[in-house]
């Protein structure tokens, strides 16, 4: 490998990591704050994929990046085990359907001999992985610190920097999760600002009969 190519590569993969830092730091002060509150069914499911994503990033060449997943499947489990304590208790019907969907697909991929192939179905159970923490956020989204997210886009822009050979199968997974977290970002704005207006309107209607 070019020693400019893996130079590059490692010093994207310990941004990423300083990043992950700042956005955990954040987020589990948030938790111990009583501000945050993670659904344990998204963190458990997100501990388990990440790794495996780790996985398959690592079988397909992607280098430091792997050493941001990594770290990001550790502390993953360790807000699960957070979120037993301080987080979500109301648990749907269809968190379990989504938590258990994610899980059975687990076998899938471990029957899946190729590693792209297997990226693509960590990205399905991501989704899934998503569903209780998008529907507990819809109905309280002030229970989701929507800037610990921006730190955790950016940690992932950086692991998409830190693969030292851009391919479509090494850059796929990373940028998957860059986008996710954005989008969930933007998602927690935009609910809070709706809800926002919403309470404005029905106020000014209150006032004015």
């Amino acid at each position: 490998m070019d020693y400019l190519i893996l130079h590059r590569a490692l010093i994207c993969a310990a941004l990423g990591c300083f990043v992950g830092l700042i956005r955990y730091a954040t987020y589990i002060r948030s938790i111990l704050k009583g501000e945050t509150h993670p659904h344990v069914f998204s963190w458990l499911n997100w501990a388990v994929m990440i790794t495996i994503g780790a996985y398959a990033q690592f079988k397909l060449g992607g280098g430091p990046s792997v050493i941001v997943l990594i770290m990001v499947g550790i502390v993953c489990t360790f807000i699960t085990l957070l979120s037993l304590k301080y987080g979500e208790k109301d648990i749907t019907r269809s968190d379990k359907i989504a938590f258990v969907g994610a899980l059975l697909a687990v076998p899938i991929w471990q029957a899946t001999e190729n590693p792209f192939y297997a990226v693509v179905v960590v990205i399905f159970i991501d989704c899934l992985t998503w569903y209780p923490t998008v529907r507990k956020t819809w109905i309280k989204p002030y229970s989701e610190p929507p800037g610990s997210y921006f730190w955790a886009g950016l940690r992932y822009f950086f692991a998409l920097l830190a693969v030292p050979e851009f391919t479509a199968e090494t850059v796929a997974y990373p940028f998957f999760l860059m986008i996710c977290e954005w989008i969930f970002m933007v998602f927690v704005f935009q609910r809070r600002r709706w809800l926002a207006d919403l309470a404005s309107a029905h106020a000014a209607g209150t006032e004015h009969p």
